[in-house]
């Protein structure tokens, strides 16, 4: 980079990038958390989350309600024996645990870009110190 246009690529680059990454901050945070439920055709088999979940049905665990063939569901068709239950799961949590790290990135970005900034607006100051020898950023033209 030629000497003397370090202050235009931290001021423009850097404000730029700044924006941007305020901007990214502002839509990621502003994302709305729904009650977000599994799908239903992903929900999740009882067998597969008992050792998190069990479901009492007049005191008697779904599970083996399910399996002794005691619960009936009545139906436009007539009564029917449930063989099968699923679970289905709110997901707000993890959502919310996704928004961490684009989050970090976007903050990091901002702080550099940040910092770059300001640089470039004291670069002149900066750059007066180079007579006395203390400072070589090459900031003269």
């Amino acid at each position: 980079m030629p000497k003397g246009h370090f202050r235009l690529f931290a001021l423009l680059g850097g404000g730029i990038v700044l924006v941007v990454a305020l901007v990214g901050l502002w839509r990621v945070q502003n994302q709305p958390v729904n009650a977000t439920w599994t799908p239903a055709h992903l929900a999740l088999p009882l067998s597969t989350t008992a050792d998190r979940l069990e479901v009492l049905v007049a005191d008697v665990p779904l599970q083996k309600a399910i399996a002794d063939k005691r619960l009936i569901v009545t139906t436009d068709a007539g009564l029917k024996t449930v063989l099968e239950a699923t679970v289905r799961v709110n997901n707000a949590d993890q959502i919310l645990a996704a928004r961490f790290t684009p989050l970090l990135v976007l903050s990091a970005v901002a702080g550099g870009a940040f910092v770059l900034f300001i640089i470039g607006l004291f670069a002149p100051r900066i750059g007066a110190f180079h007579q006395h020898g203390l400072i070589d950023l090459h900031l003269t033209a």
